[in-house]
């Protein structure tokens, strides 16, 4: 039996999808992966989640899959509308079963029936493995756990497969580009991939710190954390007596990397996706990291929570060839964090990036992860968290997220609840999650930034100054200040 499944994301990582291709090889199943990437948009300030597919694009899509039994999407809240026109795509043109996987449908599974036939909630290599069993075996499907579906409008509700504890039991991504399909350059046609083809796609859009071309992974499953802006929350609630954070043995990890080694040569750089890659002890850590230079050695990216980083993890790190590293600290405000769940303290956030500033000489400089636009801040709130920036030792990044009320999370649930989502398609489907207000005291944070001078920083950010200038009557002001701002930005790039 034939499977297809499509991604509609701006890149070709697709972890989701690649590992459930080869799951289905493993045990005797023919799969074709559709790649839909825009590196245009991958790149732009405003990747335009609503934009619509051009009709000869779909019409190759349906076409590719006019041979299987099964075409699958994988979805992440900002691609819902490109998931729902692809799939009124292939419904309009084909009789076959179109199944939705992926974040977006574990936590939203009853809307998501609303436009494809199957949901598949929580990890997705055994209920897939079990639909396509039971179809080529005409077998009955509805009861098959982790699938939902929908029958003369009646939701049958399948209580979901349990988490999968033994993560070397399951095979390396897909990258067989031979039974690979993606969007051409002009993003109108869909060609069928190979070397040169999968190899652009990663040179030419795939790049981190110093221009390094790289290759994801993970090397767990699950977060330490349960935060409640992020779809772990969610996870959490629908595996409440379950292992949520799963590791793969070194062993593992290391004939993954090896292979990517031999079989794409372009790659420079192997970025660990994992939540948090210091959620082990130090001697996991130096253990995993002697590994790596001895059978990998390459720069590598990773992701770090501040209580988990001790001088020694960090030493290993960089001697294993850490090239980049981000952090989150979200918030400096005490109350923010318990809004957000976060039990991590302003010291512990010091402390972390303190040890990463000893080896600044070695690394690229550290992006910490800083949360805007949150309602239920107040001004006192933000001006903490620019405290908390002013103290961190330079240099360093901030990469700025635009509080999104994502489907699933306690913050959903609490916006919903306090009438703040008013109209969900705009405000966080199609909403750009880099894409912050226009204020003065998110500009106080771009500033710090762009490295604009301490003391100047200072003086803006006490408390008197900041009521005058942060109120709504300047509002205007400040929008003009970003827009010359960006203009400066561009003249200055194209220069």
């Amino acid at each position: 039996m034939k499977v297809t499944l499509i991604s509609p994301y701006l890149d070709v990582l697709a972890l989701g999808i690649r590992g459930i291709s080869s799951f289905l090889k493993q045990h005797g199943h023919e799969c074709e992966l559709i790649f839909l990437p825009d590196h245009k948009s991958l790149l732009a300030d405003d990747p335009h989640f609503a934009q619509r597919y051009p009709q000869s694009l779909m019409d190759d899509v349906i076409q590719a899959c006019s041979g299987s039994q099964i075409v699958g999407l994988t979805l992440m809240s900002n691609y819902f509308d490109r998931g729902v026109q692809i799939t009124e795509a292939l419904k309009g043109s084909l009789d076959v079963p179109v199944v939705w996987g992926g974040i977006h449908p574990t936590v939203m599974p009853e809307d998501c029936l609303n436009h494809c036939d199957i949901v598949c909630v929580g990890e997705g290599e055994i209920p897939t493995l079990s639909l396509v069993r039971a179809m080529e075996q005409k077998k009955e499907t509805r009861g098959i756990k982790g699938l939902w579906f929908r029958d003369n409008g009646k939701t049958i509700r399948n209580e979901p497969e349990p988490l999968i504890l033994d993560l070397d039991s399951l095979p390396f991504q897909d990258f067989d580009f031979q039974d690979h399909f993606t969007a051409t350059d002009d993003g109108t046609r869909l060609v069928r991939m190979d070397y040169e083809i999968q190899k652009g796609l990663f040179v030419n859009g795939l790049r981190l710190g110093k221009g390094l071309c790289f290759y994801q992974t993970m090397t767990t499953r699950g977060c330490p954390h349960a935060c409640s802006y992020c779809c772990n929350y969610a996870f959490r609630k629908l595996f409440p007596d379950q292992k949520i954070l799963r590791r793969r043995s070194t062993e593992n990890v290391m004939q993954e990397l090896e292979r990517v080694k031999r079989d794409m040569p372009y790659i420079e750089l192997i970025a660990f996706s994992d939540d948090s890659m210091t959620a082990v002890t130090d001697q996991e850590m130096s253990d995993f990291c002697d590994e790596y230079t001895k059978r990998i050695d390459m720069p590598f990216f990773c992701l770090i929570s501040p209580p988990t980083l001790s001088e020694k993890k960090c030493e290993s790190l960089v001697d294993a060839g850490m090239h980049l590293v981000e952090m989150g600290i979200q918030s400096g405000s005490e109350r923010t964090n318990q809004i957000y769940r976060r039990n991590i303290t302003n010291d512990q956030v010091l402390r972390a990036a303190r040890i990463l500033n000893k080896h600044k000489d070695r690394i690229f400089p550290p992006i910490y992860d800083v949360i805007l636009d949150n309602p239920f801040e107040s001004r006192s709130d933000v001006l903490k968290t620019i405290r908390l920036l002013l103290e961190l030792p330079r240099p360093y990044l901030i990469q700025f997220f635009s509080l999104t009320f994502y489907p699933g999370t306690e913050l959903w649930e609490r916006a919903t609840k306090e009438g703040l989502i008013s109209d969900e398609l705009t405000s966080v489907y199609r909403k750009y999650y880099h894409e912050f207000q226009k204020s003065f005291l998110n500009f106080l944070v771009l500033a710090i930034h762009n490295g604009l001078p301490k003391p100047l920083l200072k003086f803006l950010s006490g408390p008197k100054v900041a009521a005058v200038l942060d109120q709504k009557a300047l509002r205007w002001f400040w929008r003009l200040t970003y827009l010359a701002l960006a203009g400066l930005k561009r003249i200055l790039g194209k220069g």
